[in-house]
């Protein structure tokens, strides 16, 4: 199953990289990355490592209890780490791995670390469906994304709906359970059971009314960070669009990234930058110059960071592959 999710990402990458580099005239791509101005790469750190220090903020308070005794190091190391798996891995198995490295460094649960990656990446959904809706009035969406956008809403609002039942109905939900797993013969229903608790336990944050307006203040935080660093690059490309257009890239790209492509989502990262663009009138081959340069400033850096968390934590590749992977939930 894997090994087929692997090479249909990879075909999907291969038609996107046809797609975007069709008759490009390669010279004007290369002439937009030497006319860049690449000072404005300074200020754009800012809320590239404000977007990270976000996230890291919203995951502590996520896991139940005393948030502050996850260790912020702890979680930066873990997201990092994901972030370079996730580059280098097919099937964003970087998140399987994240949920394994906070579950080593801080002693909890994997079942329950995982839990609260899953909350996490509807929120981020939600959010970027909200992006959506308030960038209807400004920008003039075309029918691909609006379609897209249709589909995707009442997906996860009901995925998140279904959480929150099991917020408020946890008991009655291990009850339904152990009606049937007690059926099965062979089968350690108090241990299921226990682990199935457990991993609940990881939507709990969502039961305090100061904790979810906490985690979406955050979301919003996230994403509106890194809208503006993808402001501050298309600035130094001299691409002439609204801001605007920048949180449509941001929302495009990223909702994109649920579609299977390569690791690393070459080609079609580029695909979405490039049709996106040309929305707002920017020729391909500007476009083109900006989805290259963009798509490295952000996986290249969180590659190598994530690849020296990797080294300083002494995990290897072929570690987390045997344990974290071959036994997500332990």
């Amino acid at each position: 199953m894997k090994q087929r999710r692997f090479w249909l990402g990879v075909l999907i990458s291969v038609v996107c990289l046809i797609l975007v580099l069709w008759r490009i005239d390669y010279r004007e791509v290369l002439n937009a990355l030497a006319q860049a101005n690449y000072a404005w790469l300074i200020p754009a750190a800012v809320p590239f490592a404000a977007t990270i220090a976000c996230k890291v903020l919203r995951w502590q308070l996520l896991f139940p209890g005393d948030h502050s005794r996850i260790s912020r190091r702890n979680l930066l190391s873990a997201l990092m780490i994901s972030y370079a798996l996730n580059t280098i891995l097919p099937a964003r198995l970087g998140e399987v791995a994240r949920a394994y490295v906070i579950g080593e460094s801080e002693n909890v649960s994997k079942g329950l670390a995982f839990s609260t990656i899953v909350v996490e990446k509807v929120l981020d959904v939600l959010t970027l469906l909200l992006f959506l809706v308030l960038l209807l009035p400004v920008v003039p969406l075309p029918s691909w994304i609006r379609q897209s956008a249709l589909v995707m809403a009442p997906l996860f609002l009901c995925l998140f709906a279904i959480i929150l039942a099991l917020v408020y109905q946890r008991k009655r939900t291990l009850a339904v359970v152990r009606y049937f797993v007690e059926r099965v013969p062979r089968l350690d229903a108090e241990r299921l059971l226990g682990s199935l608790d457990v991993a609940l336990s990881g939507f709990d944050a969502l039961g305090s009314l100061r904790t979810n307006l906490l985690l979406w203040g955050w979301s919003i935080a996230v994403w509106a960070t890194s809208g503006l660093f993808m402001l501050f690059v298309m600035f130094a490309f001299h691409i002439d669009a609204p801001p605007a257009a920048a949180f449509l890239l941001l929302c495009v790209t990223s909702l994109g990234m649920t579609v299977p492509s390569s690791p690393g989502y070459i080609g079609v990262y580029h695909w979405l930058v490039v049709g996106t663009l040309q929305i707002f009138g920017v020729e391909r081959e500007l476009a083109l110059s900006f989805a290259f340069a963009v798509h490295a400033l952000t996986f290249v850096p969180l590659t190598l960071i994530g690849i020296f968390y990797m080294m300083r934590e002494n995990y290897s590749l072929q570690r987390i592959e045997q344990e974290a992977l071959a036994k997500p939930g332990g």
